[in-house]
């Protein structure tokens, strides 16, 4: 069996045209068919690949069975026997996108990092605060501390917040109702090796975050906490990279923070 190209008459087994590339065309010629199966063949050369046959006969070609041979199946048929599978893998993901079920807490880690859920209290705003100024405040006064023993500024690094956020949250979740904790410290991966300060909280004396009247008081008060230990002040006189710091307000207005430094 031969196929003709109709733009430059080369003949060659099937199209595209070996010589230019066109699928302009038509089979010419006879074929061998397996009397048993009815498979085409261009050779008189049994047996039959499909079923084995040894009785070939030649005969015009039969160009629908030409086309079945050759046709390519589509990704839909493709698919298909998969489909089941597909919808297996779909409602697993389903289940854990909605929490229906729970991840595994070391994959949960490991696709959302360790953090504290729904940690009671604020990590915003809480007594007319914005904690994020007072968290600026705080860096900027050790900033000052380290210039008047004649150090350099820390750079502010968002690993060692976040460090300081979870160390925060956890100590909030442990003390009140709420909050769920997934993963710990070691699953985070800063550049150095961090030193953790945690203040705990203001309540001495009854101390709340509505006694303070603005960002400003209460970070003056959260950084004489931290250097008011010999360990913290030692430890951000000798730091040489990086800093980061958190604040969290409990549902009854106490203060937590937590300073991390290397």
């Amino acid at each position: 069996m031969a196929w003709e190209c109709d733009d430059c008459g080369t003949v060659s087994t099937s199209p595209p045209c070996d010589e230019c590339g066109s699928e302009s065309g038509e089979y010419t010629g006879f074929v061998w068919v397996c009397s048993d199966c009815g498979r085409q063949s261009a050779k008189n050369n049994p047996p039959c690949p499909r079923c084995g046959g040894m009785d070939l006969e030649q005969r015009r070609p039969d160009y629908s069975d030409i086309d079945d041979e050759i046709s390519v199946p589509g990704y839909a048929q493709l698919a298909k026997p998969l489909v089941p599978l597909f919808l297996v893998v779909a409602i697993v993901v389903a289940l854990f996108a909605t929490g229906v079920v729970p991840l595994p807490e070391d994959l949960d880690v490991a696709l959302n990092g360790p953090r504290v859920v729904d940690t009671p209290g604020s990590a915003d705003e809480a007594g007319g605060l914005n904690l994020s100024g007072v968290e600026s405040g705080i860096l900027d006064r050790v900033d000052g501390y380290r210039a008047e023993r004649g150090e350099d500024a820390l750079a502010r690094d968002d690993t060692l917040a976040d460090m300081a956020t979870f160390a925060t949250q956890r100590q909030v979740a442990g003390e009140y109702d709420g909050g769920s904790v997934r993963g710990g410290l070691r699953d985070f991966s800063p550049d150095c090796q961090p030193a953790i300060l945690l203040l705990g909280s203001t309540d001495g004396g009854g101390t709340t975050i509505d006694d303070f009247e603005n960002e400003s008081a209460a970070a003056r008060a959260l950084f004489d906490a931290l250097v008011a230990e010999a360990d913290s002040s030692a430890a951000i006189e000798d730091a040489t990279d990086a800093h980061g710091v958190d604040v969290h307000v409990a549902p009854d207005g106490r203060i937590y923070a937590a300073y991390a430094v290397c």
